[in-house]
């Protein structure tokens, strides 16, 4: 079988082949699809260049089944919702849900299918049979109402004071302040607009993932926290500016951001943050910035990302590197305990698996989760859309401006969204 699929790459191409895997995942109820969209930019380049989880053979939904299950040596395929927070610190959620879903959800996969860096494929678990080359998804437009949030730009604006005050009061000195987004729907395919959305918008992380008749459709940049052997990688981002229209224009736009002492507050705080939470599991004297301030350019939006490293204690297990660093600094702010206590009283709405982690952990206890960011939440039951956005607020920031910059963060959903029929070729008819 190896042959045939390595063959088929040869023939068609890794963009038409990824296209026949996400065709053939989606004929299962569990699947985990983990897409760097051949991109070497922004964030370091992990070992896969696409990772499909199809099928589960186990699934787990609470934090005792899942820890107990990171120290068995399984291929684990995954979210972990943003309250999980609630098992690690004393921390409570009583906001209003957009959609409901299981503060995490792991699962063991039946079939596992990788792609390396080197385009060479392997199926590392289960077997594909032989209709995999037949899988097809047939495009239907999409039928989406208007879209609704409970927050309007003067809303937007107001909380924006409250959490100025809070800073001059000495609470905290930087809140991730979010914003929800729904739409009802009669039609809409996930696969299709996942397709869609890295093609409008292809990033380092992207990520597809259903559990039952909850997708996740993700085109995240952050990587929140890898594991290779002994080295801990995390990279956050904070700093935001729109593409130009001309390469000139661009240039101009990254020396902007370069240069923005606001975005540079936030990302070293955000850094020293993480750092903070590295030194918690990792050797003395090892926890590192290896890049500070970096800028990185997608199709849509020039980011500025760092990057710190460190070397994990070897008595240190999954469970314990997750209670140190989860969530991301980059979506609660500093210092952390108390900037999550205030954004539950801040924001209206439970943020779920928003602003969590979506990633995977192999046998040998390496792992790897994005920042679940820049995603499209699904339940086919209900028929509901929800994404969100948001930004760090500090003691300079501008309301108005961050409100501009939570509106360029959704404008790939919402283009593509607005878009109708999928555009894409292969595997879908």
């Amino acid at each position: 079988m190896k042959n045939k699929l390595q063959e088929y790459i040869a023939q068609n191409g890794i963009a038409r082949f990824k296209e026949l895997v996400y065709a053939y995942a989606d004929t299962f109820n569990y699947q985990c699809i983990l897409d760097s969209c051949q991109l070497n930019t922004g964030v370091n380049v992990g070992e896969f260049e696409l990772l499909a989880a199809i099928g589960a053979t186990q699934v787990y939904t609470s934090w005792s089944s899942f820890e107990q299950a990171t120290t068995q040596g399984k291929w684990l395929f995954g979210v972990l919702g943003y309250d999980v927070k609630n098992h690690f610190e004393t921390l409570s959620s009583a906001n209003n849900i957009v959609i409901d879903t299981p503060e995490l959800l792991f699962f063991e996969p039946q079939i596992l299918l990788a792609i390396d860096k080197n385009q060479q494929v392997s199926v590392l678990k289960g077997d594909l049979s032989l209709d995999f080359f037949d899988a097809v998804v047939v495009k239907n437009k999409r039928d989406i109402s208007p879209v609704y949030s409970p927050i309007s730009r003067s809303d937007y604006i107001q909380k924006i004071e409250e959490i100025q005050e809070l800073i001059r009061g000495g609470e905290v000195y930087e809140l991730n302040y979010c914003v929800p987004y729904s739409h009802s729907f009669n039609a809409f395919q996930p696969v299709l607009f996942h397709l869609d959305l890295l093609q409008k918008s292809p990033v380092p992380m992207g990520a597809y993932f259903r559990a039952n008749q909850l997708y996740l459709c993700g085109a995240s940049m952050e990587r929140f926290l890898m594991k290779q052997g002994d080295t801990l990688v995390s990279q956050p981002i904070k700093g935001t500016i729109k593409k130009g229209q001309t390469p000139e224009e661009d240039v101009a736009l990254i020396t902007q951001l370069k240069n923005s002492e606001k975005d540079r507050a936030e990302n070293v705080m955000i850094v020293d943050l993480v750092r903070n939470d590295l030194n918690r599991v990792c050797k003395s004297g090892t926890v590192k910035v290896k890049e500070l301030f970096g800028i990185y350019s997608y199709l849509q939006v020039h980011q500025m990302i760092s990057t710190v490293e460190g070397e994990v204690l070897p008595e240190v297990s999954i469970s314990d590197i997750l209670k140190a660093t989860f969530p991301m600094g980059s979506m609660t702010g500093a210092p952390k305990i108390a900037a999550m206590k205030y954004i539950e009283g801040i924001e209206n709405f439970k943020r779920g698996w928003y602003s969590g982690a979506l990633g995977y952990i192999a046998p040998d206890g390496d792992f790897d989760f994005n920042v679940v960011i820049r995603s499209v939440l699904c339940d086919t039951n209900n028929k509901v859309l929800n994404y969100n956005a948001g930004g760090a607020i500090t003691i300079d920031s501008i309301a108005e401006q961050e409100w501009m910059e939570v509106q360029l963060k959704t404008k790939a959903i919402t283009e593509v969204l607005k878009g109708g029929e999928n555009k894409s070729n292969s595997a879908v008819t």
